[in-house]
């Protein structure tokens, strides 16, 4: 693997036992056997298509947002995915690469006077993740997928194709891309034109009700909500509001966010996670279901 990865790929770009706590909102993490940074959508296709055909084991990961990477590590091939091509076209349709920033995007949307992209303030992640978890403000009910008119993808036998919004399945912070293993390269938006004002208020309105979300080492929502509850009132509830595992500890400002204090580990945050869903089940019956993504060897 090592030696076809080399190259193919070239030697000065491809890292081995590389620390994916480095790469990661969380902090936490153990290393990748072999990781590649794809610094555009061509790369980011040749090495998928490498992977698919030299059967290398392969993760794929954006800035590292809503994911926990074990201590253990990652084996065979993690990519980090740097595509950052955003294309305006007429109508008020853009075409965007998977590896763009959701920031950089809100942005770029807003110097156009396009609405549309403010779902995803105070989102960390790329637009990748974004369609993959079908992110967007749970407040108001309005998620990335309603924007989508199509998704590029290649899929696991390595065939490029172009997905309609109805055929991703888009639900609550669900899609397709969650079973398929599919990689999505880009995706085609349908936005709306906007005043300045209009554009201020719908800004306002997402950050004054995300006002409370905590900053620093995190990986976000740790749970999807439940039907007809919020999974930070009910962790709340029972009395987990600054609860530590070693360095790992629930914010005090909001339950549902697990804080990496300086030297937590991925088996801390986990351990929390697991106290979390015990006790909220034990307390109310209810089995809360995660949305962060588990990468490597658990």
């Amino acid at each position: 693997m090592k030696e076809k990865l080399i190259q193919e790929l070239g030697a000065g770009r491809i890292k081995m036992n590389e620390p994916l706590s480095a790469h990661v909102y969380m902090k936490v993490g153990g290393p990748a056997d072999f990781y590649y940074e794809a610094q555009n959508a061509k790369e980011l296709e040749m090495v998928v298509h490498l992977a698919i055909k030299e059967k290398i084991p392969c993760t794929l990961i954006g800035n590292g947002a809503n994911v926990l990477v074990s201590d253990r590590g990652v084996r065979g091939l993690v990519v980090q995915n740097q595509s950052k091509n955003i294309k305006f076209l007429p109508y008020n349709f853009v075409e965007v690469d998977s590896g763009v920033d959701n920031a950089d995007l809100i942005l770029a949307a807003k110097n156009r006077s396009l609405t549309g992209m403010e779902r995803l303030l105070k989102v960390p992640g790329t637009i990748g993740g974004a369609i993959y978890m079908n992110a967007g403000d749970t407040g108001r009910k309005d998620f990335f997928g309603d924007l989508v008119t199509w998704v590029e993808v290649i899929n696991t036998k390595g065939d490029t194709k172009k997905l309609r919004k109805e055929d991703c399945d888009f639900s609550y912070r669900s899609s397709r891309f969650q079973k398929t293993g599919e990689v999505i390269l880009r995706v085609r938006i349908e936005l709306k034109k906007a005043t300045k004002e209009e554009l201020e208020t719908a800004a306002k309105d997402i950050l004054l009700r995300k006002a409370h979300h905590p900053a620093g080492a995190t990986i976000g929502s740790t749970f999807k909500n439940p039907t007809s509850d919020y999974a930070g009132r009910l962790i709340e509830q029972c009395g987990l509001k600054g609860k530590r595992i070693g360095g790992a500890k629930i914010s005090e400002k909001h339950a549902n966010f697990i804080i990496n204090e300086g030297d937590a580990t991925a088996s801390d945050v986990k351990a929390l996670i697991d106290l979390m869903k015990m006790t909220v089940r034990d307390k109310f019956n209810i089995n809360l279901e995660e949305e962060v993504r588990y990468v490597g060897d658990w």
